[in-house]
């Protein structure tokens, strides 16, 4: 009696070999054998992977991008190459000067360094985390203005010179003391100088009436306001303040306020072996952490004061934190990314994260650290915060971990995102990682082997699903800023003896076939009917694939010149590399009365896809593919375009014998949009085991 296998869900992803024999497993119905340039959607069907837009050459061979988000909706590409910027817009255009030549910014990097670099964004302002350099900013005035500068962490309003001290009045009394004195200067950000030189004075004792030492200083330029500080028992404590125009105060007997002391500035990060390989923001506070003389060490900036590392005695809420982690192993800390109110953070060997005692803020009388689990990190891409949790890559690269923290544990734990597909990342490490929100939530991972691993990845509708890419080249970096509707992932790509910029085309959901881009580094015409087309000169004397109004042309080869010739003219036209998309889903497995169906000969009678906005394909089982459209060409172009719009269902010729294994194969090699919604399959199942013919 036939059976109806129906898979609606197909969104598990790519899994493991070693799960084959998990039929219970629910990732297994859900999953798929093999999933190549296919993306799994959260909805529940699969769709083919956009094609990739050439923007132009990259700066030199190794290089970096970084992104410059401003805004939720708006951001630049930084392209960094060695000891060069570039800034793209968008659009995917490179700013430049008044003539249109692209400009190229100086950058302090070298090439060789830019894979380690760390970087965290306020604004219009970048910080640089790198052990081999000090602490660095980039800093946006215009789009064509972009400007370097070294932290040195002390205060750019000047010190105020050493007050002078005179008395006022007439003293009671011949019994003298000391009073000292010290001045700082206020700039129009709040930001508070280095204390004076202090001063000293011997008077009798002070009243509030007849006698009292007057405090003078001389005016320093830009200040706003000036705070005066007396000595008490060894320290100075605050007496009182005067205004931009106001350079000498009074001390009538002020009691000094020992709990509010000058700001003593200091670099820690001063020569070569302290300078920190992290960097990050948390609680108003620039972070940095793990310099190569001290690898376990965080250092906090004043809180809404970033480039002050400046502390008190003793020390207030808003000083500087420098906390170094009480650990049985000196495990460099690698990774670190707000969460909640602590800040976590990974070392080679463990997950920790530091929190305050009590109450919700940091503060340095309060900073505690708490062990969190014992998986260790790499350094290879910075933690990435996403969806609630923050994910990491385990040390040695074979797995990425989720660190959230469980309220029933009540603590944070580790989970494996690889687990059901560590084959992913077997024998390879994850280079580089961006996230893309919209429209299918995709964490990209750039491969050692220049290939792509992407995770379909939605905490909270439990979607953990991977899924293979591979272009003609090697993808070597990847970073992404927010775009309308789907957020632009840009790549360094190799192609050849050249890198080029590209950027990822948007998922295609449209019944216009012009807005289909199915071909990686690929340039595009719409406009008046035209044969004949230049600018190519990045594909030249590459063999291309054209999709022109709508049909695949194969064959066709880029000029020397970067020109090409098409048989006849067309209005819309993508040229660029073609790429094969290959879904193979897992053996349909049933549980009947008499156990499952699993290691059972079975024997598809029918199939019946469901499909979207698609075009025509390739399906069959392994080693017999058909299409399942024909297409009638006229010419080398399409008389007609087969379009399948929405929720089409189609009954693939895939009809085969009793076999114990015969997956089914949906294939793409033409510029051409598939989605899958699901699948039913039509089969007969043999009441035994042992490979039997019937």
């Amino acid at each position: 009696m036939p059976i109806f296998h129906t898979q609606n869900v197909l969104n598990g992803g790519e899994i493991s070999p070693l799960l084959r024999g998990r039929v219970d497993q629910q990732r297994y119905s859900t999953g798929t054998r093999e999933m190549l340039n296919f993306v799994p959607m959260p909805q529940g069907g699969v769709t083919r992977r956009p094609g990739t837009r050439y923007l132009g050459d990259a700066l030199g061979g190794t290089g970096r991008l970084i992104p410059f988000v401003f805004s939720a909706t708006q951001g630049r590409m930084l392209e960094f190459g060695d000891h060069e910027l570039g800034v793209w817009l968008p659009d995917g255009t490179l700013v430049a000067d008044e003539s249109g030549t692209p400009k190229v910014f100086e950058s302090p990097f070298a090439a060789a360094d830019l894979r380690d670099l760390r970087y965290a964004q306020s604004a219009d302002v970048i910080y640089f985390a790198h052990p081999s350099y000090a602490p660095r900013k980039l800093s946006r005035y215009a789009d064509d203005d972009w400007r370097w500068s070294e932290l040195t962490f002390l205060p750019t309003i000047a010190t105020p010179k050493k007050p002078s001290l005179s008395t006022v009045g007439t003293p009671e009394g011949d019994k003298k003391t000391d009073y000292t004195y010290c001045v700082t200067a206020i700039d129009d950000k709040g930001q508070e100088s280095s204390p004076s030189e202090p001063a000293s004075i011997s008077a009798q004792a002070l009243n509030s009436v007849d006698f009292h030492i007057r405090v003078t200083w001389e005016a320093v330029e830009g200040a706003t306001g000036y705070r005066v500080y007396k000595k008490k028992m060894g320290v100075f404590g605050y007496i009182g303040k005067g205004g931009a125009d106001e350079t000498y105060l009074d001390d009538k007997n002020v009691g000094a306020d020992t709990e509010d002391t000058p700001p003593e500035y200091e670099n820690p990060f001063e020569g070569e072996g302290n300078y920190p390989s992290q960097v990050f923001f948390h609680q108003q506070r620039l972070g940095f952490a793990a310099s190569n003389s001290r690898p376990i060490t965080i250092w906090l900036s004043r809180s809404g004061e970033f480039e002050s590392m400046a502390k008190s005695t003793p020390p207030k809420d808003d000083d500087a934190i420098e906390v170094t982690l009480a650990a049985t192993q000196a495990s460099r800390i690698v990774w670190l990314q707000p969460d909640r109110n602590a800040l976590a953070f990974g070392t080679e060997g463990s997950e920790w994260t530091l929190e305050p005692s009590e109450g919700v803020a940091l503060t340095p009388s309060t900073a505690s650290f708490q062990l969190q689990t014992t998986n260790g990190g790499s350094d290879a891409v910075a933690a990435l915060s996403v969806g609630g949790s923050v994910l990491y890559v385990q040390r040695g690269s074979g797995a990425i971990r989720e660190f959230a923290y469980n309220y029933s544990a009540d603590k944070y734990l580790g989970q494996d995102l690889t687990i059901l597909a560590r084959h992913i990342l077997k024998d390879v490490d994850v280079v580089a990682w961006s996230w893309q929100q919209e429209p299918y939530a995709i964490l990209w991972c750039v491969l050692s082997d220049g290939t792509l691993a992407g995770l379909t990845y939605m905490k909270d509708q439990e979607i953990i699903g991977w899924h293979r890419h591979a272009t003609d080249g090697q993808f070597l970096d990847a970073a992404g800023i927010p775009g309308t509707p789907d957020d632009q992932l840009w790549f360094l790509v190799r192609r050849g003896g050249t890198v080029c910029v590209e950027r990822l085309d948007t998922f295609f959901d449209s019944d216009e076939l012009a807005e289909a881009y199915f071909l990686d580094s690929s340039l595009n015409y719409q406009g008046e009917p035209l044969a004949s087309f230049y600018g190519l000169d990045h594909l030249a004397g590459r063999q291309v694939q054209v999709f022109a109004d709508g049909g695949t042309i194969d064959g066709l080869e880029v000029g020397a010149d970067g020109s090409l010739t098409l048989k006849h003219a067309a209005s819309s036209v993508h040229v660029g590399l073609p790429y094969v998309s290959r879904v193979e889903p897992n053996l349909p497995e049933l549980q009947t009365q008499q156990g499952w169906t699993l290691m059972h000969d079975r024997k598809i009678l029918a199939v019946r896809a469901r499909v979207y906005r698609s075009m025509s394909f390739l399906a069959g089982l392994e080693g017999a593919l058909s299409p399942i459209v024909d297409r009638d060409i006229t010419g080398g172009l399409f008389s007609t375009v087969p379009f399948f719009s929405e929720g089409t269902d189609l009954d693939l010729d895939v009809c085969g014998g009793w076999s114990a294994s015969s997956p089914l194969v949906f294939e793409v090699s033409s510029a051409t949009p598939l989605t899958i919604l699901a699948l039913v399959t039509t089969l007969e199942i043999s009441p035994y085991t042992g490979g039997g013919t019937f």
